[in-house]
């Protein structure tokens, strides 16, 4: 097919409209136009706007789409959402809180029940079903007074806890400290501190995870630097290196940690200058294994494709190899909602940024924070609760007014925390 450019070469880049297409010497701005055809889009000009769908568009050759390189003026229409509804059971239980909690600003989910973080720094243990549950330590972490937020994200505390239950860790997210628990004792086992260097631009990086029979603590210390731990002496047991300033995987700021189903790979939504967010992932199991020196080798670093100005991304595993990363474009001016599923055991050799990924679904609509079980993706937004198939790109059915802030996989259940108490709903009921 000849390309409207007239040039004898492959087809590359978006579309564009003719106004783009002749304007080489003074290139215009554009606009993203998504088609209504899947995740179909072009570039069209401000004169094309109020008449999308009808803009004449085409293809171009690598040179001619780079001379026409404009702004980004924003996005028109929307990625198609593509149907396929069942009926599922929508049912959401209600279970109130347990007397005398008083005000719970975070939930964890364990294999023994639910860690409830209080306001006045009361870390308790409760079942899920009684009334009455027993307080298992005291955290002195506290926000800051006169914390100004960063770009809207306000600093706040955050509960993470061992699937176990044995351990616990309280961190003032997008700021510079916290703590590990030991629950059986209640008494504090490290005390955390990043190194203030835009702690601000990321949630506090921190993660549980069970290697050799044992839980690590994983967490930054420094802004390139995730270090792991024993959480009942603070005992390290090994780190990123800090020594390879060259290397693809050295100058990435670390957020959002995010381990894998069984622990064999971990990603952070991390960013780089200037700044662009990208996610990057590395063999978790291997690393635990072999310490440090396994920078030297191919860990399976993997880095997904950049994103502009944006990071703090809606991101969950599907299973140990396929990762979703919510919101589609590639600049924060240019995001739409949707998905994009990476495959990291299907990586290209060594462990480089350019390493390709292979991108083995993508498709608009889910939007707000995700969770996945079953096979299935959740997407949890302001509307309610909608279920996805990952593999053919379909919303399968919706929830309305349903919004779970946290999945517990023990259970089975996704979780709404309240003011007043819980709202709990089975995965299970999507598969029927």
């Amino acid at each position: 097919m000849a390309l409207v450019c007239g040039h004898d070469a492959p087809a590359y880049g978006l579309p564009l409209c003719e106004h783009i297409r002749t304007a080489i010497a003074d290139p215009l701005d554009h606009y993203f136009h998504y088609t209504g055809q899947g995740v179909e889009r072009q570039r069209i000009c401000g004169l094309c706007r109020n008449e999308a769908a009808a803009a004449v568009t085409g293809a171009v050759c690598e040179d001619c789409f780079d001379a026409s390189e404009g702004s980004t003026l924003g996005v028109i229409g929307r990625p198609q959402t593509i149907e396929a509804f069942r009926s599922v059971d929508g049912t959401v239980e209600c279970t109130a809180l347990p007397d005398g909690a008083g005000t719970v600003v975070d939930i964890v989910p364990t294999r023994q029940g639910f860690l409830l973080l209080c306001d006045d720094g009361r870390i308790l243990r409760w079942d899920g079903t009684s009334a009455s549950c027993t307080e298992a330590a005291r955290s002195t972490v506290t926000v800051p007074a006169g914390a100004k937020p960063w770009d809207g994200r306000e600093q706040s505390l955050r509960l993470h806890a061992s699937r176990d239950g044995a351990f616990a860790a309280v961190v003032v997210d997008y700021g510079r400290t916290g703590e590990v628990l030991d629950l059986s004792t209640g008494t504090v086992t490290m005390s955390l501190e990043n190194d203030g260097y835009h702690s601000s631009t990321v949630p506090f990086s921190l993660a549980f995870a069970e290697h050799a029979g044992r839980t690590v603590v994983l967490h930054r210390s420094v802004w390139n630097v995730i270090e792991a731990a024993d959480p009942a002496t603070g005992a390290p047991v090994t780190r990123i290196p800090m020594d390879d300033p060259a290397s693809a995987w050295s100058g990435y700021f670390h957020g959002a940690l995010h381990p894998s189903p069984t622990g064999t790979r971990i990603a952070s939504d991390a960013w780089w200058w200037h700044p662009v967010g990208r996610i990057v992932a590395w063999n978790l199991d291997q690393w635990l294994s072999e310490g440090e020196s396994a920078w030297t080798q191919d860990i399976g670093w993997s880095a997904l494709p950049p994103c502009e100005y944006h990071w703090n991304r809606p991101v969950v595993w599907l299973d140990d190899d396929r990762i979703v990363v919510g919101g589609l474009g590639d600049d924060e001016d240019e995001l739409v909602p949707g998905a994009r599923v990476f495959d990291l055991g299907r990586r290209g050799p060594g462990a480089t940024e350019d390493a390709e990924i292979a991108e083995v679904a993508t498709f608009g609509g889910p939007d707000g924070r995700f969770f996945a079980a079953d096979g299935l993706l959740f997407s949890s937004s302001e509307s309610g609760l909608e279920i996805w198939d990952p593999t053919k790109g379909v919303r399968l059915a919706a929830i309305a007014g349903f919004r779970p802030t946290h999945h517990d996989p023990a259970r089975g259940e996704l979780i709404e925390l309240s003011a007043t108490g819980l709202r709990r709903w089975m995965t299970a009921r999507a598969t029927v």
